[in-house]
């Protein structure tokens, strides 16, 4: 696709992340953005006078293999563009210094010619669309990813660097994108060209007849017919998708109804798309809530370092005030509504969130907790290599409960309690029941428990890579209102480092077999 289109591209710009090796003088690509350009899109321009030759250098201080720069300069054509970014191993040069690369292959993506396709990025900060230049025509990208991951592996450790803060404060000031947080850009190469036909579309809603004005800003060619296809949906249904052909930069799409939730994808006439508008409703009201500043509520406290005061700043009730209209009654959400209404009952049923509500009659009380009981065998008995069980209370009836209960032998099964939490009876009964277990042949149990004040206040299931919080120890789950969730996946990976730093460091914890001998030898 981009053969077809380079035609409307008169120049191309390269940014790019290098580093220089401070004994050898090679260069060293680490990130990179292709931009073609249009006539009337805006060029680049060096920044300030910090800029020389086209580049800038990170501050050096401190930094032993390697400096960082970032470069920015202007390709030859629109083809050598195109070329560079197809065979970069073979032709990266800048400034006639030939680029080497740590990794040694690239995977396109998409596979093909057709490009990832992105509405317009001026305030995106997610995937791809966030570290390419902001274009509100909308932007066509192509990508080099570096699969190896060895340029990645080659300037980011586990533990933050000199090395990685000067690529970070390159990238934030001069990219406005910080990409030591967004470390699956390093190593990629990315074309990008702003949308080639227009600059902008604006649509509004008609209300008589019903349907969508639209207006397309032009590019400095002339108009070429384009087509719209409206996708309108419903809640989860779609209740329009049709094509319109557009032959005028402006006019009215006359609709069978008032849209609701609508994207619009735009097509050249040899139908490759060529921009979205991505999922957005019109604006019918708007509502503001206000509220006025009534005083300073002034208290004083007796604490441990003496007497302290706290103000407290107190608002009168907010105001909503509505400008234009507002529906009593959403028939495009009315279903989805009933839907969510019941999310609670799906959330249970695939163990991601249950509430128990507690009770204070006894028969309730245990057929609650024997539920709840269950309910955590079947999430432990998901495990297929490790399982953590992570309480600071965890007892040695809480083993032969849970940890027991894992069927598969060869899962792992690390326990974390604590100290602060557990008597030195309770820990040598612990040790007793899994020597007792590990004599047999069903696998290991291993109990580590943390030193000192106790680093562990929450309750934590690990299964593999999965993660659950438990609302109460789990000798007292279901017992009182209590709920346990699943992390989301991005917010468990953190949890899992911290619970294995803890688990096999001896600065945080020890084995309780260890500790159950120190207390029997005095």
């Amino acid at each position: 696709m981009i053969q077809k289109l380079k035609s409307y591209y008169k120049k191309a710009i390269r940014t790019t992340l290098l580093a220089q090796d401070k004994l050898t003088k090679n260069w060293y690509h680490l990130f990179s953005v292709i931009e073609l350009l249009t006539d009337d899109e805006y060029s680049y321009n060096i920044p300030n006078s910090e800029w020389k030759d086209g580049c800038v250098r990170a501050k050096q201080s401190g930094l032993e293999g390697y400096s960082f720069y970032l470069s920015i300069d202007e390709i030859f054509s629109v083809d050598e563009a195109i070329n560079i970014f197809n065979k970069p191993i073979e032709s990266f040069v800048i400034e006639g210094n030939k680029i080497s690369f740590i990794n040694a292959s690239f995977v396109k993506e998409p596979f093909g010619d057709y490009p990832l396709v992105f509405a317009s990025n001026l305030y995106t900060d997610k995937g791809v669309a966030s570290i390419v230049p902001k274009r509100k025509s909308g932007l066509l990208v192509w990508c080099q990813i570096d699969n190896e991951r060895k340029t990645d592996k080659q300037f980011i450790s586990s533990t933050v660097s000199k090395e990685m803060l000067a690529i970070q404060q390159l990238t934030m000031e001069w990219l406005g994108f910080d990409i030591i947080q967004k470390r699956e850009h390093i190593g990629n190469i990315y074309l990008s060209a702003p949308n080639p036909y227009f600059r902008e579309v604006e649509m509004s809603l008609s209300t008589n007849p019903t349907g969508v004005f639209y207006k397309i800003l032009t590019r400095k060619k002339n108009f070429e017919p384009l087509k719209f296809r409206i996708i309108d949906k419903h809640g989860d249904a779609i209740a329009l998708d049709k094509i319109f052909e557009i032959k005028d930069n402006a006019g009215l799409i006359t609709l069978p109804h008032e849209p609701h939730l609508f994207e619009v994808r735009i097509y050249n006439q040899d139908d490759d798309l060529i921009a979205v508008h991505e999922p957005a409703t019109f604006i019918r009201s708007i509502q503001f809530d206000m509220s006025m500043k009534q005083a300073d509520f002034h208290v004083k406290v007796d604490t441990e370092k003496g007497n302290k005061e706290f103000v407290v700043e107190k608002f009168s009730k907010e105001r909503p005030s509505v400008v234009g209209k507002t529906k009593d009654f959403n028939p495009e959400y009315y279903f989805k509504n009933a839907d969510k209404e019941r999310q609670h009952i799906e959330l249970a049923e695939r163990k991601e969130f249950i509430f128990y509500s507690g009770a204070k009659e006894e028969p309730e009380k245990t057929k609650l907790k024997e539920n709840a009981k269950s309910i955590i065998r079947e999430i432990i008995n998901n495990a297929k290599d490790t399982c953590y069980l992570c309480d600071p209370y965890f007892s040695s009836m809480d083993i032969v409960e849970f940890a027991f209960q894992i069927k598969n032998s060869g899962v792992k099964i690390n326990i974390l309690n604590s100290k602060e939490a557990v008597s030195k009876e309770e820990a040598k009964k612990i040790a007793t029941v899994i020597n007792e277990y590990n004599s047999k042949p069903f696998g290991k149990i291993e109990v580590r428990i943390l030193r000192g004040n106790s680093i562990l206040h929450d309750r934590f299931i690990v299964t593999d890579k999965n993660v659950w919080f438990i609302g109460s120890s789990f000798n007292e789950f279901g017992n009182r209102a209590t709920c346990i969730a699943k992390i989301p996946e991005s917010s468990g990976k953190l949890i899992i480092k911290e619970i294995e730093k803890w688990y096999s460091s001896d600065v945080f914890s020890q084995n309780i077999t260890d500790f159950a001998n120190e207390i029997e030898n005095g």
